[in-house]
């Protein structure tokens, strides 16, 4: 083997590798996006349940002060809050549901179960599937709280804005 080509061999063997590390970092770095989404979607659902729970509260102690102008206006900007919550969540539902299917499908694969490579090979697809599919519902998510967040304040604020006047009564 002469000195060009062993050279060569090097430098594709450190091509290889330097490919191999940006990859693992890429899905290192990747775990923990997803990671981080989860838990972010977790803890706005915690305190948008908390905030439905305080609305129902605080509906319970201003609905005697509550016009019915206001009582409608204030059931109808809740009641777009929580559609779009609910919809977030058994869209959410629906997504990941379709992802485990789609997982025990190609766990169950015949080709798959008999040769490693070609599951990593499937496996390494599908991944690639659902970090499209994943970043498209990351979007979603934010249009979500886009339209519940204000809604449901604004619901709230009605509330808020009949207490106080009852208040000045």
């Amino acid at each position: 083997m002469s000195q060009a080509n062993f050279q060569e061999l090097l430098k594709q063997a450190a091509e290889r590798e330097e490919a191999r590390q940006a990859s693992e970092i890429a899905d290192a770095q990747l775990e923990v996006v997803t990671a981080t989404f989860d838990r972010a979607t977790a803890y706005s659902n915690l305190i948008i349940l908390g905030g439905y729970a305080g609305y129902f509260g605080l509906w319970q102690l201003t609905k005697d002060h509550l016009t019915k102008q206001q009582a409608l206006w204030s059931a109808l900007l809740f009641l777009a809050s929580l559609a779009a919550f609910v919809i977030f969540e058994v869209t959410k539902m629906v997504v990941i549901q379709k992802g485990v299917m789609s997982q025990a499908a190609v766990l169950r694969s015949p080709e798959a179960r008999k040769n490693p490579q070609a599951l990593l090979k499937k496996l390494e697809a599908l991944g690639q599937v659902q970090v499209r599919s994943s970043n498209r519902f990351m979007r979603f998510w934010v249009v979500t709280m886009v339209l519940t967040v204000p809604t449901a304040l604004a619901g709230v604020g009605v509330l808020g804005w009949a207490f106080v006047a009852g208040l000045a009564k």
